[in-house]
């Protein structure tokens, strides 16, 4: 007989006996296999993640079968895959005793002690694990590295699956596992290398063309993401996270409508995600098409009344419709749900003064600058609103305490001097506007823009002159 005809006699014998397995649990008899066929209706069920039916089929063959090394090997390794972890290791103890050159008994024994954080004991198993291996070592030593990978500890996982490459170049898995433990440390480019040389393999792994898109997308090569991302969706259309993704690339680049299409795709398989019908309103948003993008925050507000993302932009298209009223409920709505938001506070002040409501616009702007004195905005809106409403002592107040956080920042001392002026500080802004000049000559119009009557003090323009650089 030649190795066509008995293979293709072993595949028919393999289904007869799952055919016979089913049909025992159906009709609740008893039937005999030998341990070839038990081993291949539990390798059957682990192909299909079915681990309890796997189990299931165990016990039933040892109670045929109750000396088989074999099937005791498979319990172990299921037990060991269900968090079985002191069960599994107290079977393997036992059969090493029996068997103890058996390479796979000491790789189980390995993988259940680093599970139980008995680091050196797994290493002196997985040693022994390879010693023994009489034929295979490449496969061994992937072995150990995934369940090193399993464990979270990448750095020991790339060594042991760099030497089973050495060994085997064309072993597909190490190759895919080796790019994702060095994409887990955030060694990109080898990353990279590696998931390349997968797919010179397996051209048609969706997920490694994902994960490629993934990278790129870390490198910020949007270009190269979204190539990647349209392997992966050529092969699996049905792969909604590559949609999204292809959406975030795409917006990244400022193409709209690309990032749109790709979202409304993923949105075919989730259509209650209110984070991307968010996206799809933020990508209309861009394209200043703000009737649709208001559409989709009010679904997104519908499925999720949470959402502080979609209350806040739906209050900026009121704002810039002049519905003023509406657009202050709408950003009282987004703090309600996110105080810790300096942006929507200090979207509300303007919003509030807009609507004379000074006190709350006081309020909100006070919020704004606690949360982030960093930004310059706050303080210097804060203070223009305080000045037209004729508060100049509290605005020139408000600046002085925004220096300590923009010490250096010419535009504050302009504005002081603009304000002092105003209040008939002369000397005082004199001081703010030497200061400013001296900062950044170049900026001085700003003074201007803030008080345009500063151009008739010829303090002032006397100043101006006298600091101008050399070079202006």
């Amino acid at each position: 007989m030649n190795k066509e005809s008995r293979n293709s006699n072993e595949e028919q014998e393999i289904i007869s006996a799952l055919n016979r397995y089913e049909q025992m649990l159906k009709k609740g008899e008893h039937i005999y296999f030998d341990v070839f066929q038990l081993e291949h209706i539990i390798d059957n069920f682990l192909e299909e993640g079915k681990i309890y039916p796997a189990l299931q089929a165990v016990d039933m063959g040892l109670n045929q079968h109750p000396t088989s090394i074999a099937l005791k090997i498979k319990k172990a390794s299921i037990l060991l895959n269900l968090g079985e972890i002191s069960e599994a290791l107290n079977l393997t103890n036992e059969l090493v005793l029996i068997e103890n050159t058996n390479y796979e008994l000491h790789l189980l024994k390995g993988s259940s002690h680093l599970l139980l954080g008995e680091s050196e004991e797994a290493r002196i198993s997985f040693n022994n694990s390879l010693k023994y291996t009489s034929e295979d070592s490449a496969e061994t030593l992937f072995n150990i590295g995934f369940a090193y990978e399993q464990n979270n500890e990448y750095n020991i996982a790339i060594n042991y699956l760099k030497e089973s490459i050495e060994i085997d170049s064309s072993n597909e898995e190490a190759l895919y596992e080796l790019a994702y433990c060095y994409e887990k440390i955030d060694k990109d480019e080898e990353s990279i290398v590696f998931y390349n040389k997968y797919l010179d393999i397996e051209p048609f792994s969706d997920s490694a063309w994902f994960y490629l898109g993934i990278l790129y997308t870390k490198k910020k090569e949007y270009k190269k993401s979204i190539w990647a991302y349209e392997f992966a969706l050529a092969i699996n259309e049905e792969f909604p996270n590559a949609w999204f993704n292809t959406g975030h690339s795409h917006m990244y680049l400022n193409k709209f409508n690309q990032a749109i299409e790709a979202f409304k795709r993923y949105l075919d398989f989730d259509n209650e995600n209110d984070e991307v019908l968010c996206l799809v309103a933020d990508c209309y948003n861009k394209q200043n098409n703000f009737d649709k993008a208001f559409k989709y925050y009010k679904k997104c507000i519908k499925i999720n009344a949470l959402n502080s993302n979609a209350w806040y932009n739906s209050g900026i298209i009121l704002r810039k419709k002049t519905d003023f009223k509406k657009a202050f409920e709408f950003f009282q709505k987004a703090i309600k749900i996110n105080q810790e938001n300096d942006q929507y506070h200090f979207e509300l002040a303007l919003t509030a003064a807009k609507l004379n409501r000074f006190e709350d616009a006081i309020d909100s702007f006070e919020a704004a600058c606690e949360l982030e004195p960093e930004k310059l905005k706050y303080w210097l809106n804060y203070a223009e609103m305080l000045f037209k409403r004729g508060q100049v002592v509290k605005a020139v107040s408000t600046l002085y305490l925004a220096t300590e956080f923009h010490a250096d920042n010419p535009l504050i001392d302009y504005r002081l001097a603009a304000y002092l002026l105003e209040s008939n500080s002369e000397n005082k802004a004199s001081k703010h506007l030497v200061k400013a000049l001296e900062k950044d000559y170049s900026k001085h119009n700003f003074l201007f823009e803030s008080f345009p009557d500063a151009k008739n003090f010829e303090s002032v323009i006397k100043l101006i002159k006298k600091n101008t650089p050399i070079d202006s």
